[in-house]
């Protein structure tokens, strides 16, 4: 039996306090502090369709800023910037009655969560109210019909008084994310200036985008989401092919979004003579809504009814497709609000309750049912994430996790008192997260290990990953609880703040691990303010302590151990002096030719980095002048006479070389860096990794730990002078979950995945495993900086 004390809102108490509230408009036109007003946006050269005349991004604040002077009905804010800093814009549209009430309406989205009995019966008695519905404009800067179609639903439902609009008005507060990527919408690319796809973001919320959108979702709990995308023709109207995420409510789901997107085709053929395809009615497999990195399938976790929308033309039939599928939803959500809110409350109450899912009615199965034993998801009775030792390597760690928790709307818990869970005491303030919880299919999403789906024939995933896990890939250890819990807790609003400590006292120098992103971050900001530091190469002895290869060494300045213990939480411990042999460290002059993610990598720990193309080294990039070498992006075998001379050139003269992945091991098997043999593995998954202490690009990690292996390289047949750092788990059990069809048979268990050379003037590291994914696996984000300082010399 678990004990459990959240605080609860009757009905009456709810229904007291949004007769009582008093609620001032959002107020429109305020300007972010330091910046002029939010219309006043300065031209810059951009990049717009070359299909059609598209609403340039410099016109798009002016534009909702004439709207919202001469209309009643909309109010404009600025929820965020890009990454290149430019504003996102939130337009709420809805009769002008709501404007002065949207804060009561988000009460009442807010009760669904507190209540969702008592909000059932709300909607039931009284049937007054409106549903949020939330437009995503063009979240891939290319795809510009999505943006020019928002504004001019926005337009027509700001000024037109049809028996239509007024439905709408009635029923129905729009709330639209006008320019979902407005560097990409500038600079004619995709992706933001990170070179992020904004769209594969949802489920880690690297960027400054997606996390406006998140904020956006939790605070309203739209009914329905709809992101504007291009070009499938016919146009594509979702929902989804299988596999579908178990996470999912997907009953519930499946019998408005089935229905709407219908609609939504029946407007636009009505209106445009377009045609659309429905990938779950139309499709065995090939379209599914598997990861929740995209935005409607994110939206979903919150009750949404998500779609995304693939607009068939390029031009302005583009427009004209989007605006009439969207204006089909809009009316099907007006017409239909009452029942279609019911259900959704119903997804909050089973999660409330801890009722079992259902499966997809008969009679809206497809023609193709492939997979739908996935649907049903058996959820634990809650997650423990311990604090401290033996549990944790990084409390910054488990702080992350826990806000991130809180951010997308999870209850999380503490313990009053220590308690015992299969035999193993926890401490009194310890986390928990209560499966019986409105949201539990997020809360399990985030803390879950995700299942094994490797056995499956001929499984398909349009866009991978097809696992993910925040504790497994971002280094926190947490226990699932199947049975019953007995166990006091209490809600929280925010995590415990990490706590530092200096053991030992009178000390000739300090010595800390890097153990957590923050202990690195730590580190070169300490560089960059021109501090000595050392790095310990090998293991020393101090004050009858034995300490691991890789230790960070501060001369004996009691100033930086406070700082370094009070200022960023880190443990640090007193020595005698400078063991012999350490290395002083310094700022390297890094070119990296990596991916996004081992951009954002370098960035978030505080390395300077210049990016290096394969079009660079083809064009004769001098790599002369720095220190290491970081890549995943090139091979001997893409790059011209000119480009293989530039890289062997480097190599030659001493330089230093990281390789991330396979392409990284495959330019230092070309170059001769090491010897090794290489396999990869198939499809991507969550494995089990065994580090080898006593290591020093092992430094700062536990024995046992995960990696994410996205066609990835592992490693045998090593020679002479190739050092092991880590290798996966030498069990039958390796892989934890995700898709690697036959890795029973691969042969991998127990193979070296990380590997370097121990002797010599040019250091070679080698991370087989995907290190830096889509800025995910931000546990391993540590090996990619403990190579860099190992090369030091």
């Amino acid at each position: 039996m678990s004990y459990r004390h959240p605080i609860r809102l009757t009905f009456l108490m709810v229904l007291c306090v949004l007769l009582l509230m008093v609620t001032a408009p959002v107020a429109a036109g305020r300007a972010p502090e330091g910046r002029g007003a939010w219309w006043d946006v300065i031209p810059e050269e951009e990049n717009p369709s070359s299909q059609y005349d598209s609403i340039l991004y410099s016109e798009i604040a002016p534009k909702l800023r004439e709207i919202e002077v001469n209309s009643n009905r909309v109010q404009v804010e600025v929820i965020g910037q890009s990454a290149g800093g430019r504003d996102l814009y939130l337009a709420t549209v809805s009769a002008p009655e709501a404007m002065g009430r949207l804060g009561q309406y988000q009460a009442i989205r807010k009760m669904m969560l507190t209540d969702p009995e008592k909000a059932q019966e709300m909607i039931d008695r009284f049937g007054d109210f409106k549903v949020p519905v939330f437009i995503n404009g063009s979240i891939h800067g290319t795809e510009y019909p999505g943006v020019d179609a928002a504004i001019r639903l926005i337009e027509t439902l700001a000024f037109d008084d049809s028996e239509e609009v007024q439905m709408i008005l009635e029923n129905v507060i729009l709330l639209v994310n006008v320019v979902q990527n407005p560097d990409g919408r500038v600079m004619g690319t995709r992706s933001n200036a990170n070179g992020f796809d904004i769209n594969r973001d949802f489920i880690t919320q690297s960027q400054p985008e997606s996390q406006a959108t998140v904020r956006i979702m939790t605070e309203w709990n739209p009914m329905v989401v709809l992101d504007l995308h291009g070009f499938v023709n016919p146009m594509l109207i979702e929902p989804c092919t299988p596999p579908h995420n178990p996470n999912y409510e997907y009953d519930l789901y499946i019998r408005w979004a089935l229905a709407q997107a219908e609609a939504m085709e029946s407007e636009l053929l009505a209106n445009t003579g377009f045609a659309a395809q429905i990938p779950y009615r139309d499709f065995a497999l090939g379209w599914d809504d598997w990861p929740p990195t995209y935005t409607p399938m994110y939206g979903m976790y919150h009750g949404a009814y998500g779609h995304t929308l693939e607009t068939p033309y390029r031009d302005e039939r583009g427009v004209d497709a989007h605006y009439w599928a969207v204006w089909g939803a809009l009316k099907f959500a007006a017409e239909n609000r009452e029942a279609m809110v019911h259900d959704q409350i119903e997804i909050f109450r089973r999660g409330f309750l801890g009722l079992l899912q259902q499966p997809i009615p008969p009679e809206l199965l497809p023609e193709f049912p492939q997979y739908e034993e996935l649907i049903i998801q058996e959820f634990p009775t809650a997650y423990v994430i311990p604090r401290g030792e033996p549990w944790q390597t990084s409390e910054h760690q488990v702080a992350r996790l826990v806000e991130f928790l809180l951010f997308n709307d999870v209850q999380v818990e503490q313990a009053v008192r220590p308690f015992t869970v299969d035999g193993v005491e926890y401490p009194a303030g310890s986390y928990v997260v209560w499966l019986t919880q409105p949201k539990r299919g997020l809360a399990n999403t985030i803390l879950d290990e995700g299942l094994d789906l490797s056995y499956i024939p001929d499984l398909f995933f349009y866009s991978p990953p097809s696992v993910w896990s925040q504790p497994f890939l971002w280094g926190v250890y947490r226990a699932e609880v199947a049975g019953p819990l007995a166990v006091t807790t209490v809600e929280i609003g925010k995590a415990d703040a990490p706590r530092g400590s200096i053991e030992g006292n009178r000390a000739g120098a300090y010595a800390y691990y890097p153990s957590s992103i923050t202990a690195i971050q730590a580190t070169n900001a300490l560089l960059v303010r021109g501090e000595t530091l050392y790095r310990a190469h090998d293991a020393f002895a101090d004050r009858g302590r034995d300490f691991r290869p890789g230790a960070i060494i501060v001369p004996g300045n009691p100033a930086l151990a406070n700082e370094l213990a009070n200022g960023y939480a880190l443990d640090v411990v007193a020595l005698d002096g400078v063991p012999d042999g350490a290395v002083a460290l310094r700022e390297q002059r890094i070119a990296a030719a990596v991916d996004n993610g081992g951009l954002f990598l370098l960035r978030r720990l505080g390395f300077e980095y210049d990016v290096v193309t394969r079009g660079d080294l083809n064009g004769g990039f001098d790599l002369s002048g720095y220190d290491v070498f970081i890549n995943n992006g090139v091979h001997l075998g893409r790059l011209n006479p000119t480009g293989d001379a530039a890289v062997l050139d480097f190599f030659a003269a001493g330089g230093d070389y990281i390789g991330l992945g396979d392409w990284g091991a495959d330019l230092a098997a070309q170059a001769g860096l090491l010897s090794f043999s290489t396999d990869y593995s198939d499809g991507n998954s969550i494995v089990r990794i065994d580090y080898a202490i006593g290591d020093g690009l092992s430094a700062g990690f536990q024995p046992e730990g995960y990696a994410f292996m996205n066609d990835s390289a592992y490693f045998f047949d090593l020679e002479d002078g190739v050092t092991v750092a880590a290798t996966i788990n030498d069990s039958a059990e390796f892989l934890v979950s995700g898709f690697w069809p036959g890795w029973q048979e691969s042969g991998a268990a127990g193979l070296p995945v990380v590997i370097h050379n121990a002797e010599g003037e040019q250091d070679t590291a080698l991370i087989g495993f995907d290190a830096t994914f889509r800025a995910h696996p931000e546990d391993s984000f540590r090996l990619v900086a403990n190579a860099i300082y190992a090369g030091i010399d």
